[in-house]
């Protein structure tokens, strides 16, 4: 590899891991501001599950649009238009004046956001040498737990001395850097190729791409990626943005502990995501890795709600919970993305990966808060989340068992 290439490649990591780390850090700010959202809006865990489902229920749609935009026009600038208008509107978070403005303004932002996964995933796995690109792809994903991370050193400060607005206005701090960093980037090589092919009029998206991916020889995998993204969204969504107030309602902490608690737990966690990644390129198949990552997400999960005393054992056992439940996350989309070709690549990730998996975000924050109001947080994630991953875990194991590090087009 030239220097040349390797610092473009370089460099599309670092604008891909800035966009993802961002999107999860928005995600965050919201989970740690809903303490202060119901308190000062007057509304119930039931409304705040509502508000986060109708945001999901646009993104599953506007996801399927960015991976189409994504095929036809580039990778590059269009990652950088959602980062910036995403990024826009989770400033404007701070200015609603009642419930409904929030739920616009969240429906809006991630919408716009739900798009950055699946373009960011192929613009690095296009780049990235294919004989490391599992573990490139893993550093990726660990924007992830940077994103929470980050977010809890933001708002504990915050949170105690501005209240739960002015965690949001980072936002805006984003919209000129997403343009200005894609500036001095490349457009993936790859895609380029696939463009330079093409013959006719201007492109238009190609929706034709949507039947293709569940006939012929992309039929089963499409299905179990739909399914395992599924349920591993409805997983994911039913425990991330609810953590800190399980910490405050179930462990007694404040809203700044809680925040810091899950933050250091999350940087703590990014050790499970390289690992991950690690043994899915080097020791076994990216396919297993996850379902055994997901096994023991299942298992960290449950030990994290039934046997904690004291604060060291809580962070400890969410920090194995998000090295497995949550690294898994560092594997996947790298399984998916070797999945499709390159013409079709973004397009796949977006419709059978980020869409059921949004789909699951819009479903399970609604769903949760009865289960708690019913059973309690402690079987609620025992017996309702747990099994979701254990599904997750055998849809895995119906899709092809890819040798790490094939061609990307090659399979």
């Amino acid at each position: 590899m030239t220097d040349e290439r390797r610092s473009a490649w370089v460099g599309i990591l670092a604008f891909s891991l800035f966009a993802w780390t961002v999107s999860n850090l928005d995600q965050s700010l919201f989970g740690y501001a809903i303490p202060g959202i119901i308190g000062e809006f007057g509304i119930g865990l039931d409304r705040i599950g509502l508000i986060l489902s109708i945001g999901f229920i646009v993104s599953a749609v506007m996801v399927v649009f960015a991976g189409l935009a994504a095929d036809t026009w580039g990778r590059r600038w269009t990652l950088a238009i959602l980062l910036a208008s995403s990024a826009l509107f989770v400033g404007m978070h701070g200015f609603v004046n009642d419930a409904n403005q929030l739920t616009v303004a969240r429906a809006i932002a991630f919408g716009l956001s739900a798009g950055l996964a699946p373009i960011t995933a192929a613009y690095v796995a296009e780049s990235a040498p294919a004989r490391h690109r599992g573990m490139w792809m893993g550093v990726l994903q660990c924007g992830y737990p940077l994103g929470w991370f980050l977010a809890a050193m933001i708002a504990a400060p915050l949170l105690e001395t501005s209240g739960w607005r002015a965690i949001f206005y980072v936002g805006f701090a984003v919209v000129p850097l997403a343009f200005l960093i894609a500036w001095r980037l490349p457009e993936s090589s790859r895609f380029t190729d696939v463009a330079a092919a093409r013959t006719g009029a201007a492109p238009a998206l190609d929706f034709k791409l949507l039947n293709e991916m569940f006939a012929g020889r992309f039929r089963r995998r499409s299905l179990a990626s739909v399914l395992l993204f599924f349920t591993f969204g409805c997983a994911y969504a039913g425990t991330a943005f609810f953590f800190p107030t399980y910490f405050m309602s179930v462990r007694g902490y404040s809203q700044s502990e809680a925040a810091q608690l899950v933050g250091l737990s999350n940087g703590i966690a990014i050790a499970g995501y390289l690992a991950a990644a690690w043994v899915g390129e080097y020791r076994l198949t990216r396919r297993d890795t996850f379902a055994l990552w997901c096994l023991l997400g299942a298992i960290a999960l449950v030990a994290l709600v039934w046997l904690p005393t004291a604060r060291w054992q809580d962070l400890t056992l969410f920090a194995l919970t998000g090295a497995f439940f949550y690294g898994s996350n560092a594997v996947v989309g790298t399984l998916l993305t070797e999945l499709y070709p390159t013409r079709m690549r973004t397009t796949a990730y977006a419709v059978c990966g980020s869409a059921p998996l949004t789909l699951g975000f819009a479903l399970f924050p609604a769903i949760v808060p009865q289960f708690v109001a019913s059973v309690g947080w402690q079987w609620t994630f025992s017996v309702l989340i747990s099994p979701l991953l254990l599904i997750a875990s055998a849809a895995a194991l119906a899709l092809p068992k890819l040798q790490s590090g094939q061609d990307v087009d090659a399979e």
